[in-house]
């Protein structure tokens, strides 16, 4: 899809891309619970940091499903990265390496992933996912919404 796709998709009154990226990182009422995937850790082991860090990072999704259905066609044409601990790290590297640090405040990290994005963008190329293009980190993000929704999507 290019900027013209996306104009006249528009004026046919059409889901542009501006709006379900807007959509799709703005903070979600509640957050996502990624309970459904994995069941819940005991304090303070790796599967309970990788429990809370993916909650954290997919709580700024507005639509953790359509996210997922995004997710699941980016793995399928990049299974390596079919991994959560491969996409929390590289997600957090991302937000890390443009702020400095990971923000533990949910609109702070919002912001921060949508600088993140935007930023990439402007500096990298983007990536076709069913037809749109992704900035990585935002197939990413899908990524993991589609591993923490669990094999089938549910």
């Amino acid at each position: 899809m290019n900027h013209r796709q996306s104009t006249a998709d528009n004026a046919s009154g059409g889901l542009t891309r501006r709006h379900f990226i807007a959509a799709a990182l703005s903070l979600a009422a509640g957050g996502l619970s990624v309970s459904q995937a994995e069941p819940a850790a005991a304090p303070g082991t790796k599967s309970d940091r990788r429990h809370a860090a993916s909650t954290d990072l997919l709580r700024v999704l507005a639509d953790p499903a359509a996210a997922a259905r995004f997710g699941r066609a980016y793995l399928a044409a990049h299974p390596a990265e079919a991994d959560l601990d491969l996409l929390i790290d590289q997600l957090r590297a991302a937000v890390s390496n443009r702020h400095g640090s990971v923000p533990t405040d949910a609109d702070a990290l919002t912001s921060a992933l949508v600088a993140v994005v935007e930023q990439e963008y402007a500096t990298l190329p983007p990536g076709r996912v069913d037809g749109w293009l992704l900035a990585p980190s935002e197939a990413r993000l899908y990524a993991l919404a589609a591993l923490a929704s669990g094999p089938s999507g549910a």
